[in-house]
């Protein structure tokens, strides 16, 4: 597929007709019609801001699930098609980065005077090998754990922030509180086991690529780290085995089914709208380890793009930190300008749903002190087969055997 897509790169333009219609950039009286694809809502209120704005451009999206979204996206380049912006998740990137000659290089309309703008590790993710721009970065996915203060309480562990972060500054910690916790009340401690190999793994400087862009997954100790703690969790009872964006895993922020959840910036404002009754319940100290990373995407342009210049000129006001700022003030997406690290909108920032804890403090101690990890072109598969596993391991099947299946799902699924 990935040469389909590397092959087709030289018909984009005979196809670009496919992307959108008439705009009065092209003499007409239309609107400039800027498709954008992707797997979430950007902000609907700064879309409006910018169509008041600029009263002759229309932007429409279409969202859809997360793999799904993706699929799509290759499956519309391959044909030569595609949105005007695209919508990639961090987790992709490599994919898209390694096919780069499907997209506008962003170099053209001088995006390389923005690097500077962003975090180093990040704004390299959205770059080719042949330094070609890809994509710029929109919010990255800075990490910490929420805990439910109440159920805490109940265990007879402590509530204080500071005092909760220093029960877990690794993750053996974090494993030993929720041991006690466990113990303690019967009930799961963590969502699922993923949840934890997903976090420890992320914090790795190497995680399925080297810096040369070799698969390492195989030998990278930092790996099979985050695997047997996930598997040491599970076995401990820690873990409610339930999947990322179930209805049983959005009700159970509700209901208690679990004390802490590995979170992301932008998964509290989820659980503010999950779980309503919960406020004040709420607190987040920081990650064991303190720096981690999950999620966050990028904006990117294909070449089937009528519009490309209309895009460009959208998605880096879109991404300028001053709306970056106004995402992370609505619904907590991190932003990737570390400008914004010192600003008082950002350092001061509390949440009374969450205990008026400084978010801003530890989710920016969270990226900043991170170095990033090599993204690849099967980084998202790779990951796949190691989350599967996990799952196996929940499911009851050995974990040694598990293991061996994951690498050997690895090792089919990059062949070629």
């Amino acid at each position: 597929m990935k040469a389909a897509l590397a092959a087709s790169a030289t018909l984009t333009l005979l196809l670009a007709g496919c992307a959108s219609g008439g705009s009065a950039a092209d003499g007409g009286d239309e609107k400039v019609v800027l498709n954008m694809w992707g797997f979430a809502d950007l902000s609907p209120a700064l879309v409006e801001q910018y169509e008041a704005e600029h009263p002759n451009i229309d932007i429409q999206s279409k969202i859809s699930d997360y793999d799904a979204a993706h699929q799509t996206l290759l499956t519309s380049l391959i044909a030569g098609q595609g949105p005007d912006i695209a919508q990639i998740a961090v987790d992709y990137m490599g994919e898209f980065v390694d096919n780069s000659g499907a997209f506008n290089d962003l170099r053209d309309f001088g995006a390389e005077d923005l690097s500077g703008d962003y975090l180093d590790w990040r704004w390299k993710t959205g770059v080719a090998s042949d330094g070609s721009i890809v994509a710029i970065p929109t919010d990255v996915g800075g990490m910490a754990i929420a805990y439910r203060t109440d159920l805490f309480a109940q265990a007879g562990l402590p509530t204080d922030r500071n005092e909760v972060a220093a029960l877990w500054p690794d993750w053996e910690g974090y494993i030993a509180t929720g041991e006690k916790y466990v113990q303690a009340t019967g009930k799961p401690f963590v969502d699922a086991g993923k949840a934890i190999y997903r976090a420890a793994s992320n914090q790795a400087d190497e995680k399925y690529y080297d810096a040369d862009g070799n698969l390492i997954y195989q030998d990278n100790p930092a790996i099979k780290n985050a695997w047997d703690l996930s598997v040491q969790a599970i076995d401990a009872g820690l873990s409610a085995d339930l999947a990322t964006w179930s209805p049983e895993w959005l009700a159970g922020m509700a209901n208690g089914t679990y004390a802490t959840i590995p979170a992301p910036a932008w998964l509290l404002s989820t659980i503010k709208q999950q779980a309503p009754d919960t406020a004040g319940k709420w607190d987040v100290a920081t990650l064991p380890g303190v720096s981690g990373n999950d999620g966050g995407s990028f904006l990117a342009v294909p070449k089937a793009s009528k519009h490309a210049q209309e895009a460009y000129d959208f998605i880096t006001w879109l991404e300028a930190p001053e709306q970056q700022l106004a995402l992370f003030e609505d619904n907590r997406t991190f932003p990737s300008t570390p400008s914004l690290y010192t600003d008082e909108a950002v350092t001061g920032l509390t949440d009374p749903f969450f205990s008026n804890a400084p978010l801003g403090e530890i989710y920016i101690d969270s990226v900043e002190s991170l170095n990033g990890y090599p993204i690849g072109p099967d980084s998202r598969v790779v990951e796949q087969q190691f989350e599967a596993g996990v799952g196996r391991v929940e499911q009851g099947q050995d974990a040694q055997q598990s293991w061996n299946e994951a690498l050997e799902g690895a090792a089919r699924e990059t062949k070629g």
